[in-house]
Parts: C-alpha cells; structure tokens; sequence
C-alpha cells in the first residue's frame, strides 16, 4: 500500500488530531500511565514473594528450629525492611530462654518504629497477657500498640483491643468501643470476636439488643468451628430464644457439632 492511500484511510480531521501537541501529549500520558500500572503490578509481586518468603523461614525458625532459616531471618533484618524485623522478633519473642526474648522484643520495637502493623500487633498481645521479656503484663504497652494496629485495620488487634475496652484493664470499661472494635474484628474473620459480638446483641452490651444480629454472629463463629457459638445456638433452639423456634433436632444437631468443633476449636489470632 502506497503512502498516499494509507494516509487517505483517515480522515483529514483524525490526522490533523494526530499532529497536534495536545494528541502527543495524550499518547504519553496512556503510555506512562500503562508503565505505572505494569510497574506496580510487578512491585506487588515482588513484595507477596519476599513476604512469603519471609513466612516460610519465620516458620522453619519456629517450629522446625532451622538454624539456617534463622540466620536468613536475621539477614534480612538488617535491611530497614520492616516486614523481616518483625519476622525475626516474633520468632525470637516466642523462644524460652531471656536473652532471645528481649532479642526479639527490641526487632519487634524496631519493626514498630518503622511502621509496622504486625510488629504493634505482636507487641501489644504480648504486652497484655505477659509474653514480652518482663514476662509480666504491661497494659500501657498493650493499648498503645494494639490501637495503632487496629486502627490499620489489623483484624487480630482489634479483638484483643475490644478485650480491653471490655474489660477496662487500666481504664474505665468502654462497652460500645468494646463492640465497635469486636465488630471489625468479626468483620475480618475473627471467630472469637464473632461469638463475643453475638453475647453483646444478645445482652444489649454496648450496642441495642437485636436477636436477629445474634444469630447471624454466633452462625458465622459456628461456620469457623467455634464450639460455644455451637452451643449457643443449641440452647436457643431447646430454649425457643434469640427468635428461634423450639427446634429438638436443630438443638440435637448443633450439640453434636460443639462436640466435634471442641476437638479442633478455632485459633484466637
């Protein structure tokens, strides 16, 4: 095809649209917006990969005690990373002995001070029940951490920062910010947040009481193999409660499930 005729299968409007700067600056702009997308696309990649990377060693050091996977860990810790401190503390905070627990404290704190959700998360549940190198409770540390990662939408930090405000523990019991908290953390799958949001809508703590809301929680904590959700909802099936009929073989059935979820209960995060 000549020049001539591929240049008259466009009109003369679209080749004048062509020549123009505004046309040229379009086609950059789609350009690098597309080498963005790639870019990005690629960076979140590459950071899954280094993240379970990451996991697969924390999990050798921990339950294998692979020295090698250990020395990986502390490798890549060195690096401002803070994904491989807050591995390597979790890993080193879970050991027996003192030295590696402090050890791990001070990557956790590392890992925390550079914007670490998992590392708040660690810090302020160990915090809470005893677990950091003092091997006793320290509830300042425990709200100041389990709020910054909840408030990053760690699902685990806010059942445990629910606990807190249920409880008080150094301040005075908050039973709506009890629930409001245990709903995020029910909302992100956490089954003994579930069941515990279902006693406040059964009880009327901290939110109106609503049957309805109930059920729908101790289900959902039921699905996730919680024995009491379970159990609850078999006593409200015997019972004829929370807007349920009396249903014999629903309460029959259910029990048996507690029993068999009693065996293999979900894990607290």
């Amino acid at each position: 095809m000549s020049t001539a005729t591929a240049t008259a299968t466009f009109p003369p409007a679209f080749r004048r649209r062509r020549g123009h700067p505004l046309f040229a600056a379009a086609l950059v702009a789609v350009t690098v917006a597309a080498a963005g997308v790639a870019g990005a696309a690629a960076w979140r990649h590459h950071a899954e990969a280094r993240q379970a990377e990451l996991a697969q060693w924390q999990r050798m050091a921990s339950t294998a005690a692979d020295a090698d996977a250990l020395s990986r860990l502390a490798r890549a810790a060195v690096s401002p990373a803070s994904a491989a401190r807050a591995a390597l503390g979790e890993t080193l905070l879970a050991r027996p002995d003192a030295l590696s627990r402090a050890d791990g404290e001070r990557w956790l704190r590392l890992a925390a001070d550079s914007g670490s959700v998992r590392a708040h998360f660690v810090l302020g549940k160990a915090a809470m029940l005893g677990q950091l190198s003092a091997r006793q409770p320290d509830l300042p540390r425990a709200w100041t951490h389990l709020e910054a990662a909840a408030r990053a939408g760690d699902a685990g930090a806010a059942y445990y920062l629910g606990l807190l405000c249920r409880g008080g523990y150094g301040r005075a019991p908050d039973a709506p910010a009890a629930a409001r908290w245990l709903t995020v953390a029910a909302e992100g799958g956490v089954a003994q947040a579930m069941f515990l949001l279902a006693n406040a809508y059964r009880d009327g703590e901290g939110v109106p009481r609503d049957d309805a809301r109930a059920v729908h929680w101790y289900e959902a904590a039921a699905e996730r193999e919680h024995p009491a959700a379970f159990q609850a909802l078999a006593m409200a099936y015997l019972n004829g409660e929370l807007g349920l009929a009396p249903d014999d073989k629903a309460y029959r059935q259910h029990m048996a499930e507690a029993a068999h979820a009693l065996r293999h209960p979900a894990l607290t995060p």
